[in-house]
């Protein structure tokens, strides 16, 4: 849910159930000032020295789920895989940020008209890359929210036929995934997967409680957040979409671009950004290899 195509909404006390239900450490990581200090990122700062103690400004469109969202013990901080991962960026290359908030639909239009250098991640898609450049390096893993027990025994998209799945509006679960799940359910002469539609992501989790919906299907670390914080509830099946996660940044931006590509392969390299997907839930597996996806 919390990457969908059209728009990304995330409620507050979603955040918070991700950022308390986070593990410490995933990993052993680095100091941003030690990872700042290798060889390969004083090659970087060398190879980009525009960057060096430029500010720049980070659009987001929202606050979403383990990926930036204000921290629990101090509502001024944000926290998530996105911060870590443009603070180690930021070390490697030189550049302090600072995070601008702004409704969703203007995000890209701030990118494209240079009030914001960057955004947070978000799905990479076609209509995207038609105002964007990307610089992807994770892929989508979607999830689901079910009652404790499973008791409707849905294990797959294939499960779905007859059942009732809560989704937001304009997500991909609701614009791709559960009219694809129905059309296998016809061809096989099943039920059709009942669609639920629904705004706001705790009154999806409401509609499994009471029994209106028999699962919720959103972002996998929304998925585990939310069932590790719902009393009755657990999480479901995981779904691995066509998607990748990608930093947007303006197309005529050549140096920001390289640099970010630069920075997140050697972040890669090093391990950190398996260890920061598993640490804010996405799950390391979901890493892919740095690519500009324009």
């Amino acid at each position: 849910m919390f990457r969908p195509v059209f728009m990304t909404v995330a409620s507050l006390a979603s955040a918070c159930f991700a950022l308390s239900s986070a593990p410490a450490h995933a990993a052993s990581l680095p100091t941003y000032e030690a990872f700042g200090k290798s060889a390969e990122c004083v090659a970087l700062r060398k190879q980009f020295p525009t960057l060096v103690g430029q500010h720049l400004k980070v659009g987001l469109g929202g606050y979403t789920a383990g990926f930036e969202a204000p921290a629990k013990d101090d509502p001024s901080k944000i926290e998530g895989l996105d911060p870590d991962l443009i603070a180690y960026m930021g070390a490697c290359l030189g550049y302090t940020h600072e995070f601008q908030n702004v409704a969703f639909n203007v995000l890209l239009t701030g990118i494209t008209g240079k009030r914001f250098d960057m955004g947070p991640n978000l799905y990479v898609t076609e209509v995207r890359r038609k105002q964007v450049a990307f610089v992807s390096s994770f892929a989508v893993i979607d999830g689901s929210v079910i009652k404790k027990g499973n008791p409707k025994k849905l294990t797959s998209l294939d499960t779905l036929c007859g059942a009732t799945v809560a989704a937001a509006a304009g997500t991909y679960e609701a614009v791709t995934l559960v009219p694809q799940a129905t059309e296998k359910c016809k061809a096989a002469n099943k039920p059709d997967v009942n669609l639920l539609l629904l705004q706001a992501t705790d009154a999806s989790v409401q509609a499994v409680v009471s029994g209106r919906a028999d699962i919720y299907l959103t972002a996998h670390s929304d998925a585990k957040a939310l069932a590790a914080s719902v009393p009755g509830l657990e999480s479901g099946f995981t779904i691995d979409l066509p998607i990748l996660n990608g930093f947007p940044i303006a197309k005529e931006n050549t140096t920001l671009r390289g640099a970010v590509l630069a920075s997140m392969k050697v972040i890669q390299d090093k391990g950190i950004e398996k260890s920061l997907l598993d640490k804010w839930g996405q799950d390391a597996a979901s890493q892919r290899t740095a690519a500009d996806a324009e």
